[in-house]
Parts: C-alpha cells; sequence; structure tokens
C-alpha cells in the first residue's frame, strides 16, 4: 500500500516546485537555525562536552548492533513479556496488513473514533485512509500532525510535521476548520487546538501511538513526547494499539535509558522530553488509569530483509531527524519534495530500500556529499555511505540513462589518456571563462542549462590550475 503512494519518483520536479516557493523558503530559514543551535547546546550541556557525546554514541551503536545481530530472539522475548502483561501481539508484514488488523481490532470492540499520537508507521500504511473508508474516524493530536490532516497534507519532518507551514497559513486553517476569531498569538493558537482536541480525547474508543522503543524484558513499549497528546491517547481510550517496527526493539531499561541521553538531544537539543512513558500491559485492578486491552503490531515493511545486507547499519536509526535538520538540501526543499514518508538524507536511504530503488532513482542523489548528517547521526550511521551503495546499486541494475552511462564512458576514455585529457581541459576552462558576465558568474550554463536554473556558478579563472602553477613558479 504504501509504494502505491510514494511520489518519490517525482522528485526532480516537485523539488524545483518547492525552491521556487517562497513562503516555504521563509519557513525553511527560519527553522534550520532553530534546530541546528538547540542540538548544539544539548549535546554541548553534557558533562565532557564531545569526549561524552562520542562515547555515548559509541555505546548506543553498540546496543543497536546487539539486537540486529541477534533480532529474532529479542523479539521472542518482547512478545512473551508482553503477552504476560495481558498485550496482545500481531506481526504485519506490510502496510496493507497494518490497515487491516487495526481495523479488525477496531470492529470488535465498536470503535467509532481513533485517536493518534505519533506514528511513522502508521503514516507508510496510510492508516488514516483505510480507517475513514472503514467508517472510523482518525484524528492526529500531535499538533504538528493535527496540523497538517487539517490542510489535508502529509508530514514534512518526522520531528516537526508542519514545520513547513507560516504562522499566517495556520491561522487561517484553524479559522477556517474552528469557525473561531483569527489568532496569530501561539499561546492562544494552541489552547485553541487543545480545545478541541480535548473532545476527542473524551469520545476516541481507540488510540493509535507509535512506540520510539520496545523494551524486551518488560514487554513495554516507550513513548517520548513534548505533548501531553501521548499520555492522553495512551490511557484514556479503553483501547491502545501501538504499531512500531520491528527493529525498535532493546534488550533492557538500562539500555532504554542509554539511548534517551542522546535521543532528545538529536531530535530538539532537550536533556530530556517532557513526557517519557513506559508503557505496559493492561488496566489491572485498583489501577487509575490504563487501557483495556492492549495490542501491539510489530511491522516489517522491509526491515527484515536489510539485515546481513550491506544497508544494515540504517536499522540502527532512532528517528530523531538530526540528519535532516543539519541537511543543506532538506532545507532547501522541505520534505514534501521527497515524495514519501521519510525526508531527508534518512529518506534519500530508507525510501528506495523500503519502496523499491527503482521507484527512487533521485534520492540517493540528492546530497552535496557534506558528510553532516553523517557526523551528527547519534548511531552513527554512514548515510552518505549508503547513498554511495545505492547509486551503485543503480548502475549494476541498468536503472541509470543511457547518456549517462556514455557520458560517464566518454568521460573514463579521455581521462585515461593525459595528453587529450590536458587539452579538453584546457578548451573547457576558457569556455566557462567565456561564457560569464562582467561580475564573473555564470548565468546560463551552455551544455548543462539545468545546473544554472536555481543559482549561478562562479566563473573559473580561463586556465587550469596547472596552467596558473606553472605561471605562479615562472614568477
Amino acid at each position: 500500500m504504501g509504494k502505491l503512494h510514494s511520489q518519490a519518483m517525482f522528485f526532480q520536479a516537485r523539488a524545483a516546485e518547492k525552491v521556487a516557493n517562497p513562503i516555504l523558503q521563509r519557513a525553511l530559514q527560519k527553522a534550520k537555525p532553530l534546530f541546528v543551535g538547540k542540538r548544539a547546546k544539548g549535546i554541548g550541556a553534557l558533562a565532557d562536552d564531545r569526549l561524552e557525546f562520542e562515547q555515548l554514541r559509541s555505546a548506543c551503536v553498540d546496543i543497536r548492533n546487539r539486537v540486529l545481530s541477534d533480532l529474532d530472539v529479542w523479539l521472542d522475548i518482547f512478545e512473551s513479556q508482553a503477552k504476560a502483561t495481558g498485550a496482545e501481539v500481531l506481526w504485519a508484514k506490510d502496510g496493507e496488513e497494518i490497515c487491516e488488523l487495526v481495523i479488525d481490532v477496531a470492529r470488535r470492540h465498536g470503535v467509532t473514533k481513533a485517536a493518534k499520537s505519533k506514528s511513522m508507521l502508521s503514516e507508510e500504511a496510510h492508516l488514516n485512509e483505510a480507517l475513514a473508508a472503514a467508517g472510523i474516524q482518525p484524528v492526529e493530536t500531535d499538533l504538528g500532525e493535527y496540523i497538517v490532516q487539517l490542510a489535508g497534507e502529509t508530514p514534512s519532518h518526522i520531528i516537526a510535521p508542519a514545520v513547513h507551514k507560516t504562522l499566517d497559513e495556520i491561522a487561517d486553517l484553524f479559522t477556517k476548520t474552528h469557525g473561531r476569531p483569527r489568532q496569530t498569538d501561539i499561546p492562544a493558537m494552541t489552547r485553541e487546538a487543545r480545545e478541541v482536541l480535548r473532545q476527542h480525547f473524551l469520545s476516541a474508543e481507540m488510540g493509535i501511538s507509535g512506540a520510539n522503543f520496545l523494551i524486551a524484558e518488560t514487554g513495554s513499549a516507550a513513548l517520548v513526547t513534548n505533548e501531553g497528546n501521548g499520555r492522553m491517547v495512551t490511557t484514556l481510550p479503553k483501547v491502545h494499539v501501538v504499531i512500531t517496527g520491528i527493529e525498535k526493539v532493546v534488550p533492557t531499561l538500562e539500555d532504554f535509558a542509554t539511548l534517551m541521553r542522546l535521543l532528545p538531544r538529536s531530535a530538539t537539543g532537550q536533556t530530556i522530553s517532557n513526557y517519557v512513558s513506559l508503557l505496559t500491559g493492561t488496566r489491572q485492578p485498583g489501577d487509575a488509569e490504563g487501557p483495556e486491552k492492549t495490542v501491539f503490531i510489530l511491522v516489517d515493511n522491509g526491515r527484515a530483509k536489510l539485515l546481513g545486507s550491506a544497508y544494515e547499519e540504517m536499522l540502527r536509526c532512532i528517528r530523531c531527524g538530526a540528519c535532516m535538520n543539519h541537511c543543506p538540501v532538506y532545507f532547501s526543499l522541505g520534505g514534501h519534495a521527497y515524495g514519501w514518508v521519510y525526508p531527508g538524507p534518512m529518506g534519500s536511504v530508507l525510501t528506495p530500500l523500503f519502496t523499491g530503488l527503482e521507484n527512487a532513482l533521485d534520492l540517493p542523489h540528492a546530497s552535496t556529499g557534506c558528510n553532516q548528517c553523517g557526523s551528527v547521526c547519534p548511531v552513527k550511521i554512514p548515510l552518505p555511505k549508503l547513498m554511495h551503495q545505492l547509486r551503485e546499486d543503480q548502475v549494476s541494475g541498468g536503472l541509470r540513462p543511457w547518456s549517462e552511462s556514455l557520458a560517464l564512458k566518454a568521460w573514463a576514455w579521455v581521462a585515461g589518456k593525459p595528453a587529450l585529457y590536458h587539452w579538453v581541459v584546457r578548451r573547457a576552462a576558457r569556455y566557462l571563462k567565456w561564457l560569464a558576465d562582467d561580475s564573473g558568474r555564470i548565468r546560463v550554463l551552455g551544455l548543462a542549462p539545468g545546473w544554472t536554473v536555481g543559482r549561478d556558478l562562479p566563473a573559473p579563472a580561463g586556465k587550469t590550475f596547472q596552467e596558473l602553477y606553472a605561471a605562479r613558479k615562472r614568477d
């Protein structure tokens, strides 16, 4: 189901549209320094700064690798412990099965409305559409997710789903859907959303959430949020459904505590998130809150095939969003240009792996190669290396255009003949110098005009490096 909804094959067209959108560009440029600055401050608050940060990163890598090396064992332990607490554990191979299982649970319990906390797996499955088609009203309760649901859009960021929206756009949206006087005061707007959502919390028979981690030793789901909606969704409805990927399991509570030292710092720059919930089992006699029924849906959807492959390291991802927060490509385009659930560097790897490389040919190339993403990843995923591997897979699989292959073969042939190569480079340097205007900028690159559609290029000196170096030595 998720593959049918992917628009990743239209990345180039969507990217050109987003770059030319001045409202989006203002929203993105306002958000980037906040993400980067807060993370730097959060990491800097660690006792020994970089030293402790690197030690924590290594510890978290070890935890995630230990899980992946015996994933089936840890999943079996989690299932056994979760069932012992009264929870039901179900397994889904793809998005279609997620929808079928959730709708079946809903019908068994007479559910007409489902209040949702953030769940990227439900986005992979397009669960909201399936619920609505089954006569069940889905209501997103994370403020950012709520905003994009009202707008009929999808999240553009995994941590800040409405980062692409301006204050005025949200004010207009609230006025249209809530039927209240227009407000632009942020506290007043959040209060308005809270008042509207409160009625849904009280009337929803089912709560749906994701899980940041699954704790094998206790059979618990760990939910990390900055809004109280997560606890409302998981404690008020009579049924709570947790939808999460099979790779999210960690062995112990101690391991979870270690990962939590980096997750909020990498995501929002916080030492600890406002709400950290450990959800275990169902309401017992004497409990003041909690669901009468808890269901875990553990999802594959392409994850199992990555085990033991060249891309296994991608399963370490803890969905903090740090890679996209520091990516110059992401903050030039926003998340919607990537065409599927996961944007930025993580999406440039995950989308081809989950939806098929042939359906996302441009995404592994959506990178400057600067490695900002790899350097800030809390679990040291070598994202540029994985994107490069995907490019190699495209070439070996015959998925690149014939013109590109021909051009590379021609370049390789010329580069193998030094005299010819130097002659061609000298002519190219002079040609590029000739293309420049009086300011020394190339406005239209004749042989490849696409390079200058959205930017000007500085012209070279008109001579090659070797020519300039030889002249300097003579002087």
